[in-house]
């Protein structure tokens, strides 16, 4: 068998809350104080109703998904009230834009959930294990540096695939390149759109991870129970 896992929420999760760190910088930047709740309020909310990355007006699936990223924020800061300090001097937006986004490039913004690598150790005596996550080219060195790099085969990004889960094309591709069965594959993710659904719809055998009432040893368990 083959095992695909999502990343964000299912094998890391941010140190810190994204308000958090998106009023820290803000300070950091401009001086200017926003409480952290207001600032992920407007998170959550505007991260599930963005539109979808524009991957065929960019010359990379990275450029889209970072340009996704830029509109994204921008919306957040307006929604917090916060976006009129950046205005007030030339540049400061993509000053704040950047050193937000090269936070989140750096293992130390994240960790591992604590059953992260020794499901990885006990999971990879099952078969190959893969990353198939809606990120960018930032995600490989993340898991790289938090230290789960080389128990994957391949981390498949949307970047790479130029689309995101629930899409079939990541999942196609990584299907593709570890030349394996969608009824020989599993797939773990927390999010049951894109992750369970995704899967579920082109025959993975999909498992929808919900936090905090299960771990990836609930994951390593249904892949033990369901042998492809």
């Amino acid at each position: 068998m083959t095992l695909l896992l999502d990343a964000v929420g299912t094998l890391i999760h941010p140190v810190e809350p994204a308000g958090q760190t998106y009023a820290r910088h803000l300070e950091a930047c401009t001086g200017e104080t926003v409480p952290p709740e207001r600032m992920q309020s407007a998170f959550q909310r505007l991260f599930s109703t963005n539109a979808l990355p524009d991957y065929e007006g960019h010359p990379s699936g990275h450029a889209a998904e970072r340009a996704w990223w830029r509109g994204l924020v921008r919306k957040i800061l307006v929604d917090a009230g916060a976006y009129q300090s950046l205005q007030n001097e030339e540049g400061m937006f993509e000053t704040y834009f950047s050193t937000l986004f090269d936070h989140y490039a750096a293992p130390s913004s994240w960790q591992l959930y604590p059953e992260t690598t020794e499901f990885l150790e006990a999971a990879s005596q099952l078969g190959p294990l893969a990353v198939v996550s809606n990120f960018d080219d930032r995600l490989t060195p993340v898991l790289n540096g938090l230290g789960v790099g080389p128990f994957f085969e391949h981390i498949f990004t949307s970047a790479e695939a130029r689309a995101r889960k629930p899409d079939p094309a990541p999942f196609d591709l990584a299907l593709d390149r570890l030349n394996c069965a969608p009824r020989e594959t599993f797939h773990c993710g927390d999010s049951f759109e894109a992750d369970y659904r995704g899967a579920s719809s082109l025959g993975l055998r999909a498992f929808h991870l919900v936090r905090p009432g299960q771990t990836l040893l609930d994951f390593l368990d249904f892949s033990r129970q369901n042998p492809a």
